[in-house]
């Protein structure tokens, strides 16, 4: 039997460090391989595409800009400098005009999940939007977002500050004001982008994912980036659906389980790439915070939880091992 685990990393006990993606893909394989030694059982670390994605990666890293850039699958993926959780818009921007002056022809990944930027994200620009979109017109870009939130509308990035706090009259006006604000904004990105596409939305502000992350992903898609879903983007480039080829079980070791996670995660993620062979998918995560409809709808047979630190993490595989490994 052959058993595929994506492994996200597992969170620390009392406030310790969380266990990187590679030690608990490390502890995953001893504990499978303890409880049903028969197994073929691969473990890949993996991420979600959030700003600390290249976290996962092993490969040379390297100063640019402000940023740190990871030599990985595909090109380099960059992640914010000095292990800080969110991207700064200037010293991002920095980055890449840096890597583009320097000739770079790889492509360039920068994962963003839906975390807000530290600043304002128009500052990507730097109030030069037509010139830093020339500049940057040789750097292939994919900007890898956490949510399919347009930057207007109904759905846009304002309906994400009202959500559940419909009633509070501060929040109705400070989403508003939002929505004015990026709609003037708007108006120079959408004309410098052209038509989005030809089968989907015909202005840049309409297409699904240009709200991630506080207006970041619209700011990087004005100025030449592909949006991709971060998640299954990832999942892919780390060799998941290769791995995926002859297994029996697809499994995700991942964070909370959460209306949210579960969206746009790599638990759904995974969960796709056993549906397109017919494989069952499961996950082992620290809390689930979703119903059984909720994790049918995501693709996945079931979630099962346990306890913080390593030996929680060894204590849950062990009894997903002995679960769905015959």
């Amino acid at each position: 039997m052959r058993v595929v685990v994506a492994v996200q990393g597992w969170p620390g006990v009392g406030g310790r460090l969380s266990l990187s993606p590679a030690d608990a893909a490390a502890a995953v394989l001893e504990a499978w391989r303890e409880a049903r030694p028969g197994t073929d059982v691969v473990a890949i670390p993996v991420a979600d595409g959030s700003p600390r994605t290249a976290d996962a990666l092993t490969g040379p890293r390297s100063a640019v800009g402000g940023v740190e850039a990871v030599e990985g699958p595909g090109g380099l993926w960059l992640a914010p400098a000095e292990g800080a959780p969110r991207w700064n818009p200037h010293g991002l921007s920095t980055a890449l005009l840096g890597l583009a002056a320097a000739g770079e022809t790889r492509t360039v990944h920068i994962p963003l999940g839906d975390e807000s930027p530290a600043g304002d994200a128009v500052d990507l620009w730097g109030g030069h939007a037509d010139a830093v979109r020339q500049a940057l017109s040789s750097l292939p870009m994919v900007a890898l977002v956490g949510s399919a939130r347009p930057l207007l509308g109904f759905q846009g990035m304002s309906s994400a500050v009202r959500d559940g706090r419909e009633s509070d009259p501060a929040i109705a006006l400070a989403a508003q004001e939002q929505e004015r604000r990026w709609s003037g904004i708007a108006l120079e990105g959408d004309a410098l982008a052209g038509g989005a596409s030809l089968m989907g939305p015909s202005r840049l502000s309409d297409v699904p994912g240009a709200g991630a992350a506080g207006g970041l992903a619209y700011c990087l898609a004005v100025l030449g980036a592909r949006l991709a879903p971060g998640a299954p983007y990832v999942l892919e480039a780390l060799g998941i659906g290769a791995e995926a080829e002859g297994a029996d079980v697809l499994a995700a070791v991942t964070g909370e389980l959460t209306p949210r996670t579960l969206d746009a995660g790599v638990a759904s993620a995974l969960a796709e790439q056993a549906a397109r062979r017919a494989l069952p998918a499961t996950a082992l995560a620290p809390s689930v915070q979703v119903g059984k409809r909720d994790l049918m709808a995501a693709g996945l047979a079931s979630a099962h939880e346990a306890a913080p630190g390593i030996d929680g993490l060894r204590d849950g595989v062990r009894r997903l091992a002995h679960t769905w490994a015959r």
